[in-house]
Formats: C-alpha cells, structure tokens, sequence
C-alpha cells in the first residue's frame, strides 16, 4: 500500500504484488485500490472555501479482502460543522475495517473536537497537528495502528509505504438466525463501510427490525403516513430507519422510502431491510433539481395515503427522539380541529440549548415545515395545484420555504419547545455555519411517553385569550435588551414583557433590522420572522420565566402595551446605548473560532513523542 499527502493533493494505492520483489508480473496487473487527488500546480494551495476533495480523507478497507467499501473527503479547511460530520461516520465503521486517513491539500483547522475522538482511536498526532500540516494514518478499527506519519512543515510530497495485513477470520455466522437474511446482511457488508450496527460483526444489529412498542394515544397514529425522501446516502439513511422504526409508535407497513437519485446500494439496502420504497425521476442539479424533486414526492404521498389523517415527512438525515410518535400522537388532531394550523413541526423552532427547559411545553408560530413535520393530504393538494412544473416560474426554489412564502396563506405550526428531531447530515443546503448555530445547539428529548400540557388550548381563539391575558399580567420590562441586567436576576416574577418598535414593510412582513438585534441579543431567533404569532416571540429563560416580545405596532396584541410605557426603538436610542447593544452582553455568541493547533511547533510535538 501507498499513501501520499501534500499541498496538491492525496492518495491511495493497494498494489496487488510488490513492484521490488515481483517486478515483471506488476506492471501488468491493475492495483486493487486507486484513489486520490492530483491538483494541476496553479491550484496547489490552500483555498476558501476548499474546492471538492480538499480536506481529511476517510477511506474504509475491506478487512478479508483489499476492497474500497467507503470513501469520503471531509473539507476540514472549513471551521464550522464538518467536523461533526467526520465524527458521526467514523463512529459507524464497523470494528475490524481498516481505514486509511490523509489531509488533502488543507484540512486540519476544522478538526476540532474531532481530534480527540482520533486520539481516543490510536493516533499519536491528531492533537498535535499544525493547519499546515501533512498527515496520514492507517489503522484497523478497534485494533492497533499500521503506519501514522506526519510532516508539520513544508510543501514537500509525503509518502507512506506499508503492507496491508487481511483477516482470516471467517465471516460471522448463526445457524438460529434466518439464513436468507443473514447471507444478504454479509454480503452486503462485503461492499459498504460506515454502516454502524448493520455491519458489525461482534454486536450486530437485529434482523429483521424487530416492532416497537405502542404509545398510550396509539389509535391516534392509525393511518398516519411517513414518507421519508432518500437518495445516495445510504449510510444516513440506515440510521435514520433504524432509529425511526424502533421508536415507540412506530408502524414499519405505513413507512414508504421514495427515492430520487439513488444507486443500487440504497435499494439493496431497503430490501434487507423489508421496506416499502419507490423511485421518482429527478432532473436539474442542486435546488432546481430538490424542488422538481419534492413535487413528485408530494404526489407520490398523497397518491399512497390518500385517506390519511395526515402524512408525516423525513429526509434521510433527520433522527427522530424516542418521543417524536407519542408527541405526532398527541398534536396531530389539531391540523383538522383548526383550520389556522397547517403543519406539527417535531423540530423546536426555540429550541437553543439555553433556551429549552420544559418539554412538556409547546407553541404555535409562523413557520415553515421543517425537519420532521406532517401535514394534510388536503394541503398537499393545495401544495400540489401552486407547484411550478417549471422551477423558472418562481423565485424560490427550496420547497420548505416555498410553501411557506406560497402556500401556508397565514396558517401557523404547531412546535415543541424542547425539540423531537435533529438534522444530523451534511447535504446541498447545509452551511456549515448555520448547521452549527441551527442544529448542534439544540438539545432533544431523550425519553418516551412525555405528556404535552395545554395542547387544546393551541387553538387559536383560546391561545389568544391566555395569550392577552399574560401579556397583562407581565411584568413590563425597561432598559437595553443587550444589557447584562436586562433580567431581573432575583425576582420571583414568572412572567416579562418588552414592547420594541417593529414596522411592517413590504408584503406586511416585519422590518428585520428592527427585530435582528433585540433577537441577537435575549438568544431568541433573529434570522427571520419565523417563529412569531402575529408578532409575538415567546423565549424561556428558566423553567420558571417567560420573556414575551412584542413588536408595535407591528403585532395584533400592540394594544395591550400601556399607554405611558416608553417603546424601545433600535435605531432611535443614543450612541451609548447602541454600543450596549453591539457589545451584546446578555448573550454573546457563543461559537468563536479558536484554533487549538494554530500555534503548534515541531519542537513542542518532538517533546511531547520524547516524553511519551
């Protein structure tokens, strides 16, 4: 085997003999292995964003056999979130696979948190490693280390040479097991790495999926559809099956797979697993393709649960909580009992780490269907007549927003406060910043069966009334939003309230920069209006206070602000306030890149080695 790294790119090959020892009968032989990048020297430096296949490499080895089963480029010269994603993979190869692991041209500043899970692994140098660094590593999972080298500075190739060692362990076998079954799991296994309990030999997961237990409203999920959209991602997509069908509620013959783009190892995958699935044609690249991909979705759905009290929707990267059914189970009713709701969101539209105490507590909003929601069948024929067949004849192209901007007409959703999903990948419309601001920072319900409080009175007359009514008895907030005492600190009061001017602009949507900063600062929501009722935000900041913004005269409760009562306005307050406010006290961001490997020297890793 040989491994490279350099400022132009990386590589892998697994000869099948050795060119010094058998050097007639290797030049005539195909290598097992060929992978890798060759940047033409023009290109040959680091670049931001990096360009496709710059970053950590992760290549998993067939263990009995030199097979490639797993290739992926992680682009870690990016700060934000991929880390995460390098995470989330290697936990899922299999023990016994040998992996192999380079930077390609630039990779190590978003290692991150990362590094310590490749120390936990074996790696003597993850830690240590410079954002210049050329690196490569290749180790059995589970076992011990081949080859690990590092070159910390320069721009030189480096390259690593070593034998592959193969097991000759036999492949499991259980003669209790159901044999068909069995050979099909392994086989596929043979050919596809990162596949978590699927594929691992020592403690493999149940087949068939075993059913899971009911939820105490289960009559309520009677019916219920679940469309989950898949495509290329196979490995995504076990986990999220996985976890959907062994959560508490779920019903394995009323989930349909459709897929868009998707090869032989999805399908392959889907019939081990004895899942209903089909295949819609999709055309175009990126969004335009996701958008025409959808709308066949949408009519996929509706075509198969046409009777349906509603249709629930997943991507192939969204895990459900062990209370995502009995949440669905509890609020589903809603969607006909009130014709201003449109959709239940499991995804917490509030739901910041700091922000989430009560998970019994849920809201309604304006907001769009996000990630893990159901719907209608009679909104999806709604849905359904607007659709463009052609993307060109509407400006928006990202079908959650597009219903939203297009087909939602002022209906709100229904959301906890403590989320029952998470979005977990990577994918066409995840920025890496906003995927760790948005998703990393929200916690999720770990527990089943949680009883939700006041579901009835989500309803809009009476959500209005209790919503007036607190608003009254709150107590009326006073000062700088972004000041550190901005909370009453000791205070038994339950309640607060804070008038802020907020205009409507065009459409009757709300001035943004009116909202943006207060947002920022109080850790509310600030990139959108999403999230408001009639321009209302409602946050936590214990599982005892309730903080009620409202934006006059923006909101329908503008009214209840008392009439002597003096409104905040960002872009009216002095010069000394507003410096409060770009100080943010309250509520300073939280992600601040800090590098931990940026001032590492080849003196200090010598010392480190010499003293281990």
């Amino acid at each position: 085997m040989e491994v490279w790294s350099a400022t132009n790119g990386w590589g892998l090959k697994v000869e099948r003999c050795h060119p010094y020892t058998h050097p007639n009968t290797c030049d005539t032989l195909p290598p097992f292995i060929t992978q890798g990048l060759t940047l033409p020297p023009e290109e040959a430096h680091p670049h931001t964003p990096p360009t496709q296949g710059e970053g950590i490499t992760l290549s998993v080895i067939n263990q009995r056999k030199p097979a490639l089963i797993f290739h992926r480029v992680f682009p870690l010269g990016l700060y934000w979130a991929h880390w995460a994603d390098l995470e989330w993979h290697l936990e899922r190869v299999a023990p016994g696979r040998v992996v192999v692991m380079t930077v390609s041209v630039f990779g190590t500043i978003g290692l991150r948190h990362a590094a310590q899970r490749l120390t936990q692994l074996g790696s003597v140098f993850a830690l240590y490693l410079m954002p210049s660094a050329r690196w490569t590593w290749v180790f059995i999972k589970g076992g011990r280390t081949i080859s690990e080298t590092v070159i910390l500075q320069g721009i030189a190739q480096h390259k690593a040479h070593l034998i592959l060692p193969l097991s000759h362990m036999p492949m499991p076998w259980n003669s209790n097991k159901n044999q068909r079954v069995e050979e099909e799991r392994w086989q596929y296994c043979e050919a596809h790495g990162a596949m978590g309990g699927l594929c691992d030999e020592w403690s493999p997961d149940p087949l068939p999926l075993p059913s899971a237990p009911p939820v105490g409203q289960q009559t309520a999920l009677a019916g219920v559809g679940v469309v989950v959209t898949a495509g290329n991602r196979h490995q995504y997509l076990y986990h999220t099956l996985t976890t959907l069908l062994a959560t508490p509620g779920a019903q394995q013959h009323n989930v349909l797979v459709i897929l868009g783009d998707a090869p032989p190892s999805t399908t392959q995958l889907l019939r081990l697993l004895d899942l209903n699935f089909t295949k819609v044609a999709v055309q175009g690249q990126d969004n335009a393709k996701l958008f025409r991909y959808y709308r066949s979705v949408f009519q996929l759905a509706v075509n198969t649960f046409p009777d349906a009290p509603a249709v629930i929707f997943l991507d192939e990267d969204v895990e459900v909580s062990p209370d995502f059914f009995s949440f669905m189970s509890q609020t589903l009713w809603l969607l006909h009992a009130d014709p201003t709701i449109y959709c239940i969101n499991a995804f917490s539209n509030t739901g910041f780490s700091n922000r989430t105490f009560n998970p019994s507590r849920v809201f309604r909003g304006s907001v769009q269907v996000m990630w893990g929601y159901a719907v209608t069948p009679q909104f999806i024929h709604e849905a359904l007549i607007k659709w463009p067949k052609d993307e060109h004849n509407t400006n928006i192209i990202i079908y959650d927003f597009w219903l939203y901007s297009n087909v939602r007409r002022g209906r709100e959703c229904v959301f906890p406060e403590v989320g029952r999903s998470s979005h977990y990948g990577m994918g066409t419309n995840s920025v890496p910043l906003m995927v760790e601001v948005i998703f990393l920072n929200r916690p999720v319900v770990q527990e089943s069966g949680v009883p939700l409080v006041g579901v009835s009175r989500l309803q809009l007359p009476t959500w209005r009334h209790d919503l007036s009514n607190n608003l009254t008895l709150a107590t009326p907030l006073l000062g700088n939003p972004c000041s550190a005492d901005f909370i009453p600190k000791h205070n038994p009061e339950q309640l607060y309230v804070f008038y802020y001017r907020l205009d409507a602009i065009e459409q009757g949507l709300p001035d943004a920069s009116q909202f943006f900063a207060l947002q920022n600062c109080v850790g509310g929501w600030a990139l959108s209006d999403q999230g408001q009722h009639e321009g209302v935000s409602i946050l936590a900041f214990s599982i005892y206070t309730t903080l009620y913004l409202v934006g006059v005269p923006f909101s329908s409760y503008s009214h209840l602000k008392p009439r002597d009562l003096p409104l905040w306005d960002v872009n009216t307050i002095p010069e000394e306030e507003f410096e409060v406010v770009q100080l943010n006290e309250l509520n300073k961001h939280k992600f601040i890149p800090v590098i931990a490997n940026r001032n590492m020297t080849s003196s200090y890793l010598m010392s480190y080695l010499s003293a281990v």
